[in-house]
């Protein structure tokens, strides 16, 4: 069913309720960004190898309200804000800006992020505790502004591009297809994934980082790219990727290496073992 049919329907369904939220939360977020993108007057904070912008908090904002006046009653964990702890079982988890580097700097490959998961345990998740599960997923949303690209997956419905169904990539070498990795923020990761390039990039057609793990997340559920590689991730960074990407057809894998920090996986099917097979120095 299309976001045009569920919005015109007399009677939505909870989950369809919630995707209609979420598209409505990343589109005022995408508005912000896209209004403060390439902005001199943009506030900010100068981070080792990372920034803090207005614009995070400000996106922020806008998504908590959206979903509050739908669902009051939600959790909420967000990035900048932390845990809102709610009654229900669902679960919010929203990055606001994924992408924030790119975004100072100019680069237009940046996103929204949200998920929303049922079950699990919400005073775990709550207390961003990297033990607790997500729980069942209901819908995720990612959305890039800037070159209007809205990614919806819910579970068993597929997975879509501006409302168009997507699916991973056809290739079945991990020699055909573009892979992305990211070199974390620490020297030790940063030297970590040095190494690991050496082992992967005779593997691949080529290795990028793009510096937005919802994006390519939500790049390889449409084929564009192959696979992603990436360690020191939050959830909020993967949550609804996870999503979209599975709905299209890939697999995702999340290993825990710090308490709520993981090391990402994700691609195609064939390319598994490859990306699997590179050592962790």
């Amino acid at each position: 069913m299309t976001i045009a049919n569920i919005s015109s329907s007399k009677r939505p369904s909870l989950s369809d309720r919630v995707m209609l939220t979420a598209v409505d939360a990343a589109r005022r977020a995408g508005i912000i960004q896209m209004n403060h993108f390439r902005n001199p007057a943009v506030r900010y904070t100068r981070l080792l190898h990372d920034v803090k912008l207005e614009t995070d908090r400000l996106c922020e904002e806008a998504i908590v309200t959206a979903i509050r006046e739908s669902f009051p009653d939600h959790t909420i964990l967000a990035e900048e804000s932390g845990a809102s702890p709610g009654s229900s079982d669902h679960t919010w988890i929203i990055d606001p800006l994924d992408g924030t580097v790119n975004f100072w700097h100019g680069l237009p490959f940046f996103c929204v992020s949200i998920a929303c998961y049922r079950g699990g345990d919400p005073a775990s998740q709550a207390s961003a505790s990297g033990s607790a599960t997500l729980g069942k997923p209901v819908v995720g949303v990612i959305y890039l502004p800037f070159s209007e690209e809205m990614f919806v997956a819910m579970p068993g419905s597929g997975a879509f591009l501006n409302q168009k169904p997507i699916q991973v990539s056809p290739a079945e070498d991990a020699a055909d297809v573009v892979v992305t990795v990211s070199f974390g923020k620490t020297p030790e990761m940063m030297q970590r994934m040095t190494r690991r390039l050496d082992d992967l990039l005779p593997r691949v057609r080529k290795a990028r980082c793009l510096g937005a793990a919802a994006a390519e997340l939500a790049y390889v559920a449409a084929g564009f790219l192959g696979g992603v590689a990436y360690e020191g991730l939050r959830r909020w960074d993967f949550a609804a990727g996870k999503i979209i990407l599975e709905e299209a057809g890939g697999f995702f894998e999340a290993t825990e290496i710090e308490p709520d920090l993981w090391k990402i996986l994700a691609g195609i099917p064939p390319i598994h073992k490859s990306l699997a097979s590179v050592p962790n120095p």
